[in-house]
């Protein structure tokens, strides 16, 4: 792709930037949205294993955990028309670092091997709802 291309491509993302929308159809713990739109990116607040019809915290072990953060992330990007390939960068966020083998299992089968997306993993002291596990994403979607 030359340098002209390039300048082109950021100059419609500038644009489509400007335009914001909120994805509002997912269960939170508080006052901010799922998602929000920003041109052809999708930033996906961090999901924990929050049943969407129950709004009770799925918390038997960290791998029920995942497996449901992570339904209800790609729940949110297929309702904002992306899929897990679209997933550019994601944040893991841990409550115990000794989960990460058994959280990074359950991750992997959520993504095509070999096109990963960019990942931080950090342990934290606390999670909302005393959650062992909680995860936000970012995807872009290529016109």
């Amino acid at each position: 792709m030359n340098e002209r291309r390039i300048r082109e491509i950021v100059r419609e993302e500038l644009t489509e930037a400007a335009k914001r929308s909120a994805i509002t159809d997912a269960y939170t713990v508080g006052p901010y949205s799922p998602a929000q739109r920003v041109g052809n990116f999708l930033f996906v607040s961090g999901q924990i294993a929050l049943n969407q019809h129950t709004g009770v915290l799925e918390n038997k072990d960290i791998e029920t955990e995942t497996r449901q953060a992570l339904d209800n992330l790609m729940m949110i990007l297929r309702n904002a028309g992306y899929d897990s390939s679209d997933v550019i960068a994601t944040t893991v966020y841990l409550k115990d670092i000794k989960d990460y083998t058994k959280m990074n299992t359950m991750y992997g089968g959520y993504f095509e091997e070999g096109n990963y997306p960019a990942r931080a993993t950090v342990q934290v002291a606390a999670l909302p709802r005393d959650a062992r596990v909680e995860i936000s994403a970012i995807a872009y979607k290529f016109k």
